[in-house]
């Protein structure tokens, strides 16, 4: 029997609760907190029945140019691969188009191979932010605003038409991109560790300052090495992707609230598609490199506090490493999909609970647990 025709048209009036139940199968119950089908919104039919949803929007950038988002793009679990999601995509540009658009972006979790795929073959190509400053310049912000790109820790801003056109003779200056993203990461998070201190002021001892301002760059080096080791050999050319709006998070955390947060980045391929199938377990393997290494120092910088073993170092490391560990390993849903924690759960369940059994156990142990 042929698959039923998939129809794609705009949302009636009263599907929009149907809507949501299909997003919230396809992301998880938590993404309902942020859903929105917005005022343009398309939806994929087949025999009767909602399978999938593109919500769009444009917006002006300056006098010349306007730009379209894909804000969300879904299908049921059990339409994927059915070209439903290629289908509504299509829809989606065919009427940025008819909005006289020029730019147009999504913003893509880092390792999603089927949304990056998907979008590559339709010309978009993942932007760093040097590009995004080049293009944007002070109009910046308002991309990122109406691109829903604030708070989506993790997500990297695709835009139509950015190709980086991998060629013969650019494998250096692909790896001083990547070099040049994990020393930016490295330095605004002793940045954002220096504001701490300054919001603590008088009661912080001046001897610890430079340990404090270290220790978040050793964590995340610590992960991106042990993830970067893991991938070694694979055959697959890796880059380091900087968390744009994950350390515009940590930045704000800092200064609002005084408290810590990591943002680590991402370990990426180079090209913008690649085989879902086929690297999933280098992935994987990355995945539990990169928490199995964060978790390990967390644990021996503990061990360092409670012996007496430098503890002007060894206890903003166990402080930094116990919060990484605990968005990388015990969250494994929406949001934070963009940390390890999602694709160990899938992977293996015993390592997975093996892991947060030791993340919770050091917040007990920690003081003022």
């Amino acid at each position: 029997m042929d698959p039923p025709a998939i129809v794609i048209r705009p949302l009636a009036s009263g599907e929009r609760r149907a809507l949501a139940t299909v997003m919230r199968r396809s992301f998880g119950g938590l993404a309902g907190v942020v859903f929105s089908s917005g005022k343009t919104t398309f939806v994929a039919v087949a025999a009767g029945r909602l399978v999938g949803g593109a919500v769009v929007g444009t917006f002006p950038i300056d006098g010349a140019r306007r730009g379209g988002i894909v804000k969300w793009l879904f299908t049921l679990p059990e339409a994927r691969g059915s070209g439903v999601a290629s289908a509504l995509l299509d829809r989606a540009l065919a009427w940025f188009d008819e909005q006289g658009v020029t730019d147009a972006f999504a913003c893509i979790e880092a390792l999603n191979a089927a949304s990056s795929n998907r979008f590559a073959r339709r010309g978009f190509a993942p932007l760093g932010f040097a590009e995004q400053l080049r293009r944007f310049g002070a109009r910046l912000p308002r991309v990122w605003w109406h691109a829903n790109h604030v708070v989506d820790v993790g997500h990297v801003l695709w835009h139509r038409g950015a190709a980086e056109g991998i060629e013969p003779g650019r494998d250096a200056a692909e790896r001083a991109r990547g070099l040049g993203g994990l020393a930016a990461t490295l330095a605004l998070h002793a940045a954002f560790a220096a504001l701490l201190l300054l919001r603590r002021g008088a009661d912080v001892d001046p001897s610890a300052w430079v340990p404090f301002l270290l220790a978040p760059a050793v964590v995340v080096g610590v992960r991106t090495a042990a993830m970067a080791l893991a991938g070694a050999g694979s055959g697959v050319v890796l880059r380091y992707r900087p968390w744009e709006t994950g350390l515009l998070l940590a930045g704000a955390i800092a200064g609002l609230f005084g408290g810590p947060f990591v943002a680590p980045g991402s370990m990426t391929p180079r090209a913008r598609a690649w085989s879902p199938r086929s690297l999933e377990p280098l992935w994987v393997r990355m995945a539990f490199a990169g928490a199995i290494a964060t978790v390990a120092l967390a644990v021996l910088a503990a061990w360092g506090v409670a012996a007496g073993v430098a503890t002007s170092f060894a206890g903003p490391v166990s402080t930094y490493a116990r919060i990484l560990a605990t968005f990388d390993v015990l969250l494994p849903f929406v949001p934070m999909t963009a940390f390890s924690g999602r694709r160990m759960w899938a992977a293996s369940r015993v390592g997975w609970a093996a892991l947060a059994a030791i993340v919770l156990a050091l917040w007990a142990a920690s003081p003022g647990a």
